[in-house]
Order: C-alpha cells, then structure tokens, then sequence
C-alpha cells in the first residue's frame, strides 16, 4: 500500500488532547525528569562554588606562624592591600643585605631573629612577589590548588566545562535524532555522575581539567525538553514545558543550600554527582516519544504508549481515535511484507538544501550566543554580588519558576516575537541600570540585578522553546543542538565575565546589557508558532511562516494543515 492510497490520516494532536496533558502519567514524567534535569543543573555550574574566588594574602614569614592565621593585625604594614594581593612590603634587613653584601650579623641594630614582625623593618616604598599564599579558607579549588595569583585558571575551569558542551550538544543531538530521545535522557546523567565522581579525586589542577572537558563533552544535551515538547498537544506544549522547567528551577535553587551547607569542594562533588546515578533504572520508567516512534515508522511501539497513557489516566478513548490506531498497526504490519519504500535519503544534505532552514539556523545561533553569555554570566557573576552569595545563587533560579509561568501567559497571548523582544529590551534595561546604583543603596542594585535576571531567564527558555518548534521532528533535536553549539561560544566567554569587574565596579552588567540587544532583534526574522503545530518534515517546517492561523486539533476534526502524521 502506497501512501497516495491513503484516504484518512493519523492525528496525532488530536489523540494527545484526548489524553490530556496533565494526567498521573504526565506528572510523573515530570517529576522524573525534574530530578534528573535539577542535579544535571547543578553539576552543569558546579564550578561556581568548587571554583569560587577565595580571599588571600601573601604568606609573611617575619610575622606568621607556623600555622598562620587569614586575619592578621600586621597586614596594614606588610601588605600593600589587606586581601587579595600577590606583593608583600619589602623587609630591610633583607634589601640592606642585598644592597650592601654585608652579613646580617655585622648589621647594627640587628634583630634576634633578624627579621622582626614591626613596621620599622619593613620598606614602605618597594614590594616583592609572593613565595607563598595563605587563603581565607580552603574549601574551593583555587585555595587547594594554590590559584590565586593565577586567575586565569579559575576561570579556565568554567570556560573548559562550557567548551565541552559544544560537543556534548552535537553528539547528543545526533544520538537522540537517531536512536531516541530516552538514549539521552537516561545516558547522559550516568556519564556525568561517574565522570564527576573520579573527577572529584583530583590531585592535580590539569587532571581536573581534562575531566571537566569529558564530563561536557560526554554527559550534557536538552533531549529532556525535547520530549517535553514532543509529548502534549499543540495547544498545551509550553505549559507543559513550563511546568517541567518550574520544578527543575525549584530543584536548581537547591544546590545553593546545598553548597552551604556542604562547602568543601570534593563533598560537594559527592553530594550532587552521586545522586545521577539512580537514573540507571530510568530505562523502565520512561518511555520513548511517541512523536520520535511514529517518524522512524515504530508505528506499534508509539501505539503501545499512546495505550499505556490512556489506561495510567484512566481515560477511555473515543472510537475514533481508537480505529486510527488500529489501523496504523495494521497498515504497518502489511508494509513489513513489503518491499521497503524508498525513505528520504541524505535528511541532513536535504536540510542543507533549503535556505530557509540554514538562515534559521543562524539567526538562532547568534541568538543563542547573546542568550547564553547573559545567561551563564549572571549565575557565575552572582557570588560577587553584595549579599549571601549562596542565598544569591539560589535566588536567581528562584525568580525563575514566575518567569516560567509568565512565559505559559504571554506566549499563549501574544505569541513568540513580541514577548521576547520586549523581555530582552528589559534585560538591557535592568542591567544597565543596576551597574549604576551607587554602593551605599546596594539592595537596588540587587533588585534590578535580580529583575534582569528574571528577564534573561525568560528570553533564554522563550529562544529554546522557539528553536525547537520551527525545525522538523526527523532533525528537531539534531538542529536545535547545532545552533545550542555555535551559541556557546557565549557560554564558553561568560565566566571570564567576573574578570571585567577588575576593570570597571558594574562593567559586567553594562556588557550584559548592551548583548541583551541580540536576541531582541534577531526575535523578530523568525516565524511565529504559537499557533501551528510541531513541523513534521521540511516542507512543514519551511511553511510555518506562510501558514494560515488555525484551531487546536481535535479527534473529530482532522489536523488538515496542522500537524498530520501520513503514513
């Protein structure tokens, strides 16, 4: 049987709505995923705490003691500032020594010991380079490590785990487009615990790194939303996704209690890897997408699901929706004694093929760029703003779960373009604003911090929502993630954000600001969504900007013009 002999059509949509979209089975998908995607979240800015910036000083051998104390009263006149130096004061005996080549014991006035901890034997106009550092503490990296005079290395740390993700969204992509979205779901967190777990035995600062580059490159990909997306109605997909990112926002918000209470930074590797590990018996909780069954014509697979959310939900299907499925399995076991028919060959040269797909791609990869480095810079940047920086580190991701359901409004309103522009635009706005607020009001600033952050986490989750919908379900995650990869080259640049602040107080907001500006033109070159369903193939996908506006699928009404699985 031939496709053109086909007289009716499978609704997907349709039996999707039927089904409902927040059943037993639906949340606990939800709930499944967000305890997956929440310590995915923490370990994917786990270097935030393990690599934070730790306060030091030089080590002062005329004056510390054999276990020396952060805290000194003789910093004032051994040190040009009090923290965060890599000079000491010169001491004289030593500079009268080496001036004169006379042993320090010919010296009049000479001291037993020869140095003497008092402002008198130190030289108040020239500074030496430290030999040593001693740190405030020595729960991060940087203290264990002994980075402090080396701040490039820190922030290496979060640059290197950024450019592991460029792969990771490439491979995960492919991965997902061809063998399934639960390859992903279940796999990736496994190879992040296990490669977190070695990699908090570090015994060296270069081993850390090459083991923060494979846990990127191996563990990460967004195969999770995908499914979000892929697994309600039209009608219903951003709610759903929405609610998904909530409870991950929720769980996020966490590790910033977490790394309170558990501050060294190998005990906190533990406590946020490990718990990856019980994803393993994922493989018998979670199903494949029905959408992704259905395109790679594993017709009775996607069937037995769509079964098994109706008898989880204790819904009854209409009779309709139960003949389309009976006869899609039958069509799909006479097709097996069959010769095969010739499948679309060459997908990804065909997507090459069509201008409109290439330019999509590369407006939403510039997007991405802006997204990103506002994004990841405003969590890396929160430790240093004024306040508890575990408590700002929890709240950004806090002010997320409004945004999500401002975002299920407004998107549902207003559609995709204009929410985005103007989200951005105040983005700018909040940010700009808040590197300008004198320090003594520090509290504003923190406001307006936190308001642009609410902003950026709005257009970032808004971007990914519309990448996804404007490319084809064969090679929705497989385009999505090219674009995620050329966009973290502003991931890759955010965490040496914290680096501007020594050039300027508030510089890394300015520049958050002025890159906000991206997104919110770019927005408007690319098609509306909101009301269309989810692009089946290329053609689908090319015409969504020329489509015609039309109502949410039912059973009872074919989903002519909107989503439409032929088979």
């Amino acid at each position: 049987m031939v496709e053109s002999q086909l007289s009716d059509s499978f609704n997907l949509d349709g039996i999707l709505s039927e089904l409902g979209s927040f059943g037993k089975y639906q949340l606990l998908f939800l709930l499944l995923l967000s305890f997956r995607d929440s310590f995915l979240a923490m370990c994917n800015f786990n270097y935030v705490f393990t690599a934070d910036e730790v306060k030091f000083r030089c080590a002062i051998p005329e004056c510390d003691t054999p276990t020396p104390s952060f805290n000194a009263t003789w910093t004032a006149f051994a040190l040009p500032n009090t923290t965060d130096t890599c000079y000491r004061m010169a001491p004289l005996l030593e500079d009268r020594f080496n001036r004169t080549g006379q042993n320090v014991q010919s010296l009049p006035n000479k001291a037993d010991p020869p140095y003497t901890c008092s402002p008198e034997y130190f030289d108040a106009n020239r500074t030496l380079g430290c030999d040593k550092l001693v740190y405030e503490d020595y729960n991060s990296i940087v203290a264990e490590f002994d980075l402090g005079c080396e701040p490039w290395k820190r922030t290496m740390i979060g640059t290197v785990h950024n450019l592991g993700l460029v792969f990771s969204f490439i491979i995960s992509g492919i991965i997902s487009d061809r063998y399934g979205r639960k390859v992903i779901i279940v796999g990736t967190p496994l190879v992040v615990g296990v490669v977190g777990l070695v990699k908090s035995f570090s015994v060296k600062y270069w081993m850390l790194l090459v083991l923060e580059f494979f846990e990127t490159a191996f563990g990460y990909g967004n195969a999770s939303m995908v499914l979000s997306l892929e697994m309600v109605s039209q009608k219903r997909r951003v709610i759903f996704s929405s609610m998904s990112d909530v409870l991950c926002s929720l769980g996020s918000a966490f590790f910033g209690l977490i790394a309170w209470m558990v501050p060294y930074w190998r005990h906190l590797m533990w406590a946020i890897y490990a718990p990856l590990l019980v994803v393993v018996f994922y493989i018998f909780l979670i199903d494949e997408g029905v959408r992704w069954l259905l395109v790679h014509n594993r017709k009775d697979e996607a069937v037995r699901v769509l079964h098994k959310v109706a008898k989880f939900n204790n819904i009854t299907l209409s009779s309709k929706a139960t003949d389309m499925m009976t006869k899609i399995t039958e069509r799909n076991k006479t097709s097996q004694t069959e010769p095969p028919v010739e499948q679309e060959r060459l997908h990804l040269l065909s997507l090459l093929s069509s201008k409109k797909i290439i330019i999509r791609v590369a407006i939403i990869s510039v997007s991405f760029i802006c997204c990103t480095y506002v994004y990841n810079g405003t969590i890396i940047t929160s430790t240093s703003v004024l306040g508890n920086k575990y408590l700002n580190f929890s709240a950004l991701h806090l002010v997320s779960i409004p945004t999500r359901l401002l975002t299920a409004y407004t998107f549902t309103k207003f559609g995709r373009k204009i929410p985005i522009c103007v989200a951005y635009c105040l983005c700018a706005v909040f940010f700009v604003a808040s590197a300008f607020v004198p320090k003594s009001f520090y509290w504003v600033s923190t406001l307006l911090y936190l308001a642009g952050r609410m902003c950026s986490s709005y257009g970032m989750f808004s971007m990914t929502v519309v990448a996804m919908e404007v490319f084809p379900t064969k090679s929705r995650n497989s385009l999505t993630n090219v674009a995620n990869t050329i966009g973290r080259i502003g991931s890759i640049l955010a965490p040496q954000a914290p680096l501007l602040e020594k050039y300027m107080s508030g510089l890394s907001s300015i520049i958050f600001g002025i890159v906000s500006l991206g997104p919110a033109l770019l927005a408007f070159l690319l098609p509306d969504t909101s009301k269309v369903s989810l692009p089946d193939d290329i053609t689908e996908a090319e015409n969504l900007d020329v489509r015609p506006e039309e109502s949410d699928p039912t059973c009872s009404v074919p989903a002519s013009g909107e989503y439409r699985e032929r088979f």
